[in-house]
């Protein structure tokens, strides 16, 4: 594919002059003046071009593409000192790690099992499922992606230092948040994310109403981008405030179905049955949304105290680098949730309404056949 730009292009490729990066490698390029080319385990491993054998840059795929491995950045540990910032008083740059890693980390999410969803525009459910490497980096049958969760090096007595790789599955939801800006700015059915607390709280449930929250089609596990929203059973009773639970209601069981799929991938690594779910996110400050999304995935949800725990996550792993705790596991036992929410449904309940929610997506998709064709 290179060579297609010319032999002038091809010489300077060859000779490594020029260089191909993820965003977090052309910032720290950026920041340390050009001394330092790198990009840790968890940004590399989506690139399309790494190898869950070698931990390292695929030169079968890389020979398949015509990519010379020297145009490409050395690949470090998550957490760990490469470089300094020149322009910001020489500070270390200690973690290097893709947004949703930062969160699981963030959230302290750094045993097998153990889940973060995040509730932005979009949904992203990440599971650790520990030290073991996936056989396959593509998506699997229940629609999770395998990545790395976060890398850690740990140095001997004798100086030696190994890299340790821990692993994840995700689930992707399409849309999230953007439902809520749907029912402010296009259904003008309430005037802030706020609102719709108290306006779903006012009514003791849906009567009925469902929402399919499939407004750009459908991720995991359905993988469906012809899908398209959906409302149903609604009747000369139904009020603002029943459509606007239901939207809730409608992300809530997405977000269980997204637990589901990744729990069934994860099952012959870890058990995540009686651990609790951590979100973060806007939604997560959002209480009737909350108790749905325990009452639907049938778990304890704990929120987190910090809407955007990447934030926290990079700072664990930096520090963690730095010394300031002796170990990751040391940083993140720190984290305390904001709140914990119990599933308040009986059994019987649960799966007769997520029975329901079944019936409800199938009748969301398909729409646009030819979306619904697309597979990648």
């Amino acid at each position: 594919m290179l060579k297609n730009y010319g032999a002038h292009l091809e010489e300077e490729l060859l000779r490594g002059d020029i260089c191909i990066g993820t965003i977090d490698t052309w910032l720290t390029w950026k920041f340390t003046a050009g001394e330092a080319f790198v990009t840790d385990h968890t940004n590399a491993g989506v690139t399309g071009l790494f190898s869950v054998d070698t931990l390292n840059w695929s030169e079968r795929i890389c020979g398949i593409l015509n990519i010379p491995l020297v145009v490409l950045p050395t690949i470090v540990a998550s957490s760990q000192v490469v470089g300094h910032a020149s322009e910001l008083e020489n500070l270390p740059i200690a973690a290097l790690v893709g947004d949703q890693q930062a969160s699981l980390v963030g959230q302290g999410c750094i045993t097998p099992g153990s889940t973060k969803i995040t509730f932005g525009t979009g949904g992203m459910l990440d599971m650790h499922t520990g030290t073991t490497a996936p056989t396959v980096s593509s998506r699997s049958t229940s629609g999770t992606f395998p990545i790395v969760a976060f890398s850690l090096n740990d140095t001997d007595a004798q100086g030696t230092t190994t890299t340790t790789v821990h692993w994840g599955v995700e689930a992707i939801m399409l849309s999230a948040g953007t439902n809520i800006e749907w029912l402010i700015e296009d259904m003008g059915l309430i005037d802030s994310a706020e609102e719709s607390a108290a306006l779903a709280n006012s009514v003791a449930g849906s009567d009925g109403v469902m929402y399919v929250p499939a407004l750009f089609g459908l991720g995991t596990p359905h993988w469906d981008y012809g899908a398209r929203g959906t409302l149903l059973g609604i009747t000369r009773g139904t009020t603002r405030a029943h459509v606007v639970r239901a939207v809730l209601e409608g992300v809530a069981h997405r977000g269980a179905d997204l637990f589901a799929a990744a729990a069934h991938d994860a099952a012959q690594f870890a058990s995540p049955s009686n651990s609790p779910i951590r979100i973060d996110g806007g939604m997560s400050k959002n209480p009737v949304f909350v108790q749905a999304l325990a009452n639907s995935t049938a778990h304890t949800i704990e929120v987190s105290p910090v809407t955007e725990a990447t934030t926290l996550g990079a700072a664990f792993l930096a520090g963690t680098a730095l010394g300031l705790w002796p170990s990751l596991s040391v940083a993140t036992s720190t984290w305390n949730p904001e709140n914990r929410v119990e599933n308040a449904l009986d059994e019987a309940t649960t799966a007769a309404t997520r029975s329901q929610w079944t019936q409800a997506v199938s009748a969301s998709q398909g729409w646009i056949p030819d979306l619904s064709a697309l597979d990648f």
